[in-house]
């Protein structure tokens, strides 16, 4: 018989024995690690994971752009606030310049009749002087430019022109429109009617004019109809300001020109 060979393995099913063994101690530690990750592979390499895209982005230029429109706006407020206090310090000023710009040029361009726009120029025209003397304080200056503005003095004008009109018709209502008119022209010398009260009576004989500063122009010819009714909207007006039911001397219009002056420079506005 022959003998075995002295280098051979004395124990094979040892040695399959003891690799089983450590294979299923591999499985055990990998199934472990498993259930500790979530079963999640984690064999991909570190470098892969610095390459994947980022999802989350920096903040931008939106902090940047709303710190620039604080600023913006708190320079516009700054802005505002100084050009508000340079243009009241300077009220005398521009109503000088609004008297002398447009003003005398409405007055002119008015249907006043000539004595009665003559007188009132002439008004307009010390108080301009003594603006530019210096002898009205800015508060003085924007009370009797608001005075004046509530003066229905280019108006009266369109009205004068109506009751022109209304002299020489032959019509039955002829005494009836004269005592409107000048009960509406009387609520002017008592205060209780202004030129926006007579931009309402005066519309059936105005027309949009963007020419003039007013925005309005009277229509001519005149007719009777939008005259009869001018003379009912007066009625309504001066009914309303509870001026007696009667015929009025004829008014002074720069004696009430005066007045709003004089009230102005020392009772200030309204």
């Amino acid at each position: 018989m022959t003998e075995p060979a002295d280098n051979q393995p004395e124990d094979q099913g040892s040695h399959a024995t003891d690799n089983t063994s450590a294979n299923d101690g591999e499985a055990k530690e990998t199934g472990r690690q498993d259930v500790e990750t979530g079963g999640q592979d984690t064999s991909q390499p570190d470098e892969d994971l610095a390459n994947r895209p980022q999802n989350q982005q920096g903040p931008g230029w939106l902090p940047a752009l709303m710190a620039m429109g604080l600023l913006a706006g708190v320079a516009g407020f700054i802005c505002c606030g100084v050009t508000t206090w340079v243009l009241y310090q300077k009220r005398t000023e521009l109503a000088v310049r609004t008297l002398e710009g447009a003003y005398i040029t409405e007055l002119e361009q008015s249907y006043l009749e000539p004595s009665t726009k003559r007188a009132v120029v002439d008004e307009v025209q010390q108080l301009i002087t003594g603006m530019k003397e210096g002898n009205y304080e800015n508060w003085q200056s924007a009370a009797i430019m608001q005075r004046l503005q509530r003066l229905p003095v280019v108006q009266w004008g369109d009205l004068q022109a109506i009751e022109l009109f209304i002299k020489k018709q032959d019509g039955a209502d002829k005494d009836e429109q004269l005592k409107e008119i000048s009960r509406l022209e009387q609520a002017v010398v008592d205060g209780t009617v202004t030129s926006f009260d007579f931009q309402d009576v005066l519309e059936p004989v105005h027309r949009a004019d963007p020419q003039t500063s007013s925005g309005f122009s009277l229509i001519l010819p005149l007719t009777a109809e939008p005259v009869a009714e001018v003379c009912l909207r007066a009625k309504l007006v001066a009914d309303r300001a509870k001026v007696p039911n009667r015929r009025f001397p004829k008014v002074d219009l720069a004696a009430i020109v005066r007045q709003e002056i004089s009230q102005g420079a020392t009772a200030g506005g309204f």
